[in-house]
């Protein structure tokens, strides 16, 4: 995927689990600090699957847009997903600002869970994301449109509302992004392959 990529989040142990996983990839840049000063093509947002954006990242998303991101996220929701988008997908908008110029919503939760659980939300919140940034391009080479999405930038998925463990969802995210940017697609042959995945998905590391 031609795309550079930014991983930045205000949380230290995010970034430090990023570091841990993510390594040194080309057209990665992995630091602490706030996503929004970032001069990129897109940001990507977790949130829940009703595009409430009262809390967290998402919330200040919403502000730097001026407000005005919230209704349009959940108007988008209401017409292409029967009022709610399941964690596993993802859409890509205009966020109504110069920058970022688009918004990738990727919901991480139905709803914030009261504690910490296991899951993969993570894991297809951050697929979704990226998957759907891949569909962009390629509907904007199709089009003749080539240029407007270069560059992305991520917060930790799952760990504001979702309550993720970090490295849990650091590992996840460099799972969804072995899979959709350096092509590592998974093809499994058996359920207990599938399973084991799922298993290691949700490990406790480090």
């Amino acid at each position: 995927m031609p795309l550079s990529f930014y991983l930045r989040d205000k949380n230290p142990d995010v970034v430090k689990a990023w570091e841990k996983f993510f390594g040194r990839q080309p057209n990665l840049d992995i630091a602490e600090g706030d996503v929004l000063e970032l001069n990129v093509s897109a940001v990507v947002a977790p949130l829940n699957s009703f595009g409430i954006m009262g809390s967290g990242f998402a919330r200040v998303l919403n502000e730097h847009c001026e407000g005005q991101l919230e209704s349009r996220v959940r108007n988008l929701i209401q017409d292409n997903h029967a009022g709610e988008l399941p964690v596993g997908m993802a859409e890509v908008l205009r966020s109504g600002v110069d920058k970022p110029g688009m918004v990738v919503i990727s919901p991480t939760v139905r709803v914030p869970p009261d504690r910490a659980g296991a899951s993969i939300n993570a894991y297809l919140a951050t697929r979704a994301a990226l998957r759907a940034l891949a569909a962009h391009l390629r509907k904007e080479k199709q089009e003749g449109k080539e240029g407007s999405l270069e560059s992305v930038a991520m917060v930790g998925m799952g760990t504001g509302d979702g309550k993720m463990p970090p490295q849990v969802a650091a590992f996840q995210m460099y799972e969804a992004y072995c899979q959709i940017v350096l092509g590592r697609e998974p093809n499994f042959a058996t359920i207990e392959a599938a399973t084991a995945h799922d298993l290691e998905l949700k490990k406790t590391r480090f």
